[in-house]
């Protein structure tokens, strides 16, 4: 999920909003400030009402956010790197670099984000009752009521046992324990998911057809969750076939390399031309490795700049490249790709000298070559 505004960073990790959120934070101000609050507490202003709920909705974004945070902090604890947390329609999403190691460590930071919704409930609970308390009956007694009811909701629809949701994650752990199998497990948590978020569609629609506008929610929901869901078993798949390979066999051996001083313009009239590609090696004026010029970032430079930008002042700095060694498990090279933000990993023999490159395409190229083979052999056998 791209970011559209950086917020800042909590715990270490870069957090921002994508647009869509104002879409769901204008739905929840007008909702409170039109329906729940004055049906709840008829004695306020309408000027009243829609500055509680714009509070009332900052704070719930904030449970959202430290509902993310949480899942941050506890999978940094268990050696897994996080790269970013976004807010946006559907809720939040920190985005992981890599997989939990087993099956405990799989559940806890599943399970901390809904515990984390749950001890705010909690907290917005006992604020509701020490102000009824202390004799507020007022907006702000109502706006804690619908505070800890949002979270304790938000906490029961994550434990639903269907992937992408963290019940989804909880569920695959438990059945990671019992088969000792987690790709056998990711896939069963996503078909769980599939199957729900097709009840959501339904759901949707059935009230859609019979007048209700809201139904368009429930619908799309279920829409986002069947297609998650979808993605992860497909990754699930992905990573399974490519587990047992190590670099070098998906890497590109002898990649180009290009000058560091060179100008884009040169590059581009060059063999590059016919270059298919998606990075090449950068070197320095003595011939040492100087980082990766992503193709796409070179076509992505104005044709009106070509002649004055050079390949350095486009190309990924060798400190900021993942370098692996030909015997590395592909495992460990895509985790040092997504920590380097998915930047073509450079590929090193045992006496240091460049043997290839990989992208992501490699990967992804050579896990479909392993599941065609894999399917042409069972179709062979029957």
């Amino acid at each position: 999920m791209r970011q559209s505004i950086r917020i800042g960073r909590f715990a270490g990790v870069d957090v921002g909003v994508n647009w869509s959120v104002l879409v769901i934070f204008a739905l929840i101000t007008w909702q409170l400030a039109d329906y729940v609050l004055p049906g709840t507490y008829g004695a306020g202003s309408r000027a009243a009402y829609w500055l509680a709920a714009v509070v009332a909705a900052l704070v719930f974004f904030f449970s959202l956010l430290a509902h993310e945070v949480s899942h941050a902090v506890v999978a940094r604890h268990n050696g897994v790197g996080v790269r970013s947390i976004t807010l946006w329609l559907f809720g939040g999403v920190a985005q992981l670099e890599g997989e939990a190691a087993s099956p405990g460590a799989e559940f806890r930071i599943a399970a901390v984000g809904p515990g984390t919704s749950l001890a705010l409930a909690a907290v917005f609970g006992v604020g509701e009752v020490l102000a009824h308390a202390a004799g507020s009956h007022g907006l702000v007694a109502q706006v804690l009521t619908w505070l800890w009811q949002v979270n304790l909701l938000l906490a029961a629809f994550n434990l639903i046992p269907a992937a992408p949701l963290d019940g989804g994650r909880i569920l695959r752990s438990g059945l990671w324990r019992a088969w000792h199998d987690p790709t056998r497990a990711a896939v069963a948590a996503a078909r769980a998911g599939r199957a729900f978020g097709a009840v959501l569609i339904v759901v949707g629609v059935v009230e859609f057809g019979f007048g209700g506008a809201l139904g368009l929610w429930p619908a799309l929901l279920g829409w986002f969750l069947y297609a998650a869901a979808g993605s992860e078993e497909r990754n699930a798949r992905l990573r399974s076939s490519i587990a047992q390979l190590a670099a070098w066999q998906v890497m590109t051996p002898n990649p180009p390399t290009v000058p560091a001083h060179a100008r884009v313009a040169d590059m581009a009239h060059s063999a590059l031309r016919h270059y298919g590609g998606e990075a090449v090696v950068v070197t320095d004026e003595r011939g040492w490795l100087a980082g990766v010029l992503r193709t796409d970032a070179m076509r992505a430079v104005p044709a009106d700049r070509l002649g004055s930008t050079m390949v350095s002042d486009i190309a990924v700095p060798l400190d900021q490249v993942p370098v692996v060694r030909t015997g590395d498990p592909v495992r460990v090279v895509l985790e040092r790709m997504a920590r380097a933000g998915g930047t073509p990993a450079l590929v090193l023999d045992a006496e240091n000298r460049l043997a290839g490159i990989v992208t992501q395409s490699n990967v992804v190229r050579t896990a479909m070559m392993g599941d065609l083979q894999r399917r042409f052999g069972q179709f062979a056998r029957r």
